[in-house]
């Protein structure tokens, strides 16, 4: 494979810390998120509760992702 960059490694790598279960991503509506929306989530969130707040409010809503991070 190719074409990860060093920041998107990163975030995979956040991204799994934050779920680290393989069940919670498909059963929770981070699994339903694109991958900015993800991202957004990551950097702008430390709770954990928060950020399923909000992708639940997320995928709830179709928002945009300058909605989210607004």
């Amino acid at each position: 494979m190719k074409g990860f960059s060093p920041a998107n490694l990163k975030y995979m790598r956040r991204f799994a810390e934050a779920w680290p279960y393989p069940d919670a991503i498909d059963q929770r509506p981070v699994g339903q998120l694109p991958w900015g929306h993800v991202i957004e989530l990551l950097d702008k969130l430390e709770d954990a509760e928060l950020r399923e707040w909000y992708s639940a409010k997320d995928v709830a809503h179709g928002w945009s992702r300058p909605v989210l991070a607004h």
